[in-house]
């Protein structure tokens, strides 16, 4: 196998595990069992909080909420709007330097092997140019802040 080959492999295999998966289950098809106060509180009520039973979902099995609502739950979590925006403009711009490891990594294997733009994947090419655009998107988001 010759390293172009090996680098097309590669690439594929990346794009196959940043596949978004909607829903989660640990249990396969195993039957449920009978119980009928499985989620309701420790006194026996089914009024405990929303963000609680989300909290323990998330703690226990590494799983967020399917259909989760960000923009509520950002809204309605505590903070003043000022640090809300420092927080996230803090955790995005950590997502951004992972980002850029990234791209530099891929620049770096594009350039070891010397592979040319017009020698990569029509699909990648598309993917590239739908990030510059969305980057530009941020880009005028981030001056109107």
């Amino acid at each position: 196998m010759n390293l172009k080959e090996l680098i097309e492999d590669l690439i594929a295999e990346i794009e196959q595990e940043n596949l978004d998966v909607d829903e989660a289950t640990t249990t396969g098809n195993v039957a449920g069992y009978n119980t009928p106060n499985a989620f309701t509180d420790t006194d026996g009520t089914d009024d405990e909080a929303e963000s609680d039973v989300d909290h323990i979902i998330k703690v226990s099995g590494g799983y967020t909420k399917v259909n989760e609502n960000r923009w509520n739950e950002l809204r309605k979590s505590e903070g003043t709007p000022k640090q809300k925006i420092g927080l996230g403009i803090r955790g995005i711009n950590k997502q951004l330097s992972e980002m850029e490891s990234f791209l530099k990594w891929y620049g770096k294997i594009k350039q070891e092997s010397g592979l040319k733009s017009e020698d990569q994947w029509k699909r990648t090419q598309s993917h590239l140019f739908k990030i510059r655009e969305r980057l530009n998107r941020i880009s005028k988001s981030i001056s109107e802040l």
